[in-house]
């Protein structure tokens, strides 16, 4: 079973962005970006249980079974050198994940970079408890408002159910979800915050790390405006030089074709 996607296989690549979706996402959302990396760079997407090419799995053991089966993807499916991403929920199971891999002495992530997520020592998991046991019409809302699904699944009755399955099935994970005091990472931290949703529950996450850490606010809100998130490895410290290069030298390839 793969677990690990990659959209644009590079095999040559010497680095690897390894990226963790939001709850009730799938790896759709990060696939765009893997022609804007540096070419020494190969984009990959971690399939959550339930979506995608493993539909019909289910997270078991809550919180602990979807952080044990991301940790053996990682650690099976992914070598280093790599940067993890985690946006939202998954910016909790990047940090988590990468915590778990340096407690074993396994080979981890050089550096996280995180998003639309506070600092985990005050997230308490109360929305997210509250929103596995709404009706599927407010999950449905909620997927509207925040524009984590596009609007043509919603759309379609039967998209629109698995949609709302899948979030039920990860807030009740999510949820359930309780940080744990213990040794700080090593790994540099890049947090990247919409300003709509900016807090001091963010600052947080300076506490977590003994590497370097860094912030930036970005237009829009939780996804960030559709115009920076399309283009979001452009904001990633560790690619956003080669990123810009590599996305203007891809637009002049497409125009001189065009023309």
């Amino acid at each position: 079973m793969n677990r690990i996607i990659r959209p644009h296989p590079r095999p040559w690549a010497s680095r690897r962005l390894v990226c963790l979706g939001f709850a009730g996402g799938g790896t759709v959302g990060f696939r765009p970006w893997a022609r804007q990396l540096p070419v020494d760079v190969e984009l990959r997407a971690l399939c959550y249980p339930g979506r995608e090419s493993r539909f019909g799995d289910r997270v078991t053991g809550g919180w602990q079974g979807l952080l044990d089966d991301c940790v053996e993807a990682l650690r099976s499916e992914v070598r280093s050198p790599y940067v993890l991403y985690g946006h939202s929920m998954g910016a909790l199971v990047a940090y988590e994940a990468a915590r778990v891999l340096q407690e074993r002495g396994a080979e981890g992530p050089e550096s996280l970079v995180l998003s639309g997520h506070i600092a985990p020592q005050h997230w308490t998991g109360t929305g997210s408890a509250a929103l596995a046991g709404a009706p599927d019409e407010d999950l449905a809302s909620w997927l509207e408002a925040t524009g984590g699904v596009p609007r043509a699944v919603l759309a379609d009755p039967d998209l629109r159910s698995l949609a709302v399955d899948l979030l039920r099935m990860d807030m009740e994970a999510y949820s359930s979800y309780r940080y744990r005091p213990g040794e700080r990472l090593r790994a540099a931290i890049h947090l990247m915050v919409g300003e709509a949703e900016l807090s001091p529950l963010h600052e947080g996450w300076a506490e977590l790390t003994d590497g370097p850490f860094s912030q930036e606010v970005l237009p829009g809100g939780h996804f960030f405006t559709p115009r920076v998130w399309g283009a979001l490895p452009r904001h990633m410290p560790v690619f956003a030089g080669a990123a810009g290069a590599a996305g203007a030298a891809a637009t002049a390839g497409v125009a001189g074709v065009a023309g």
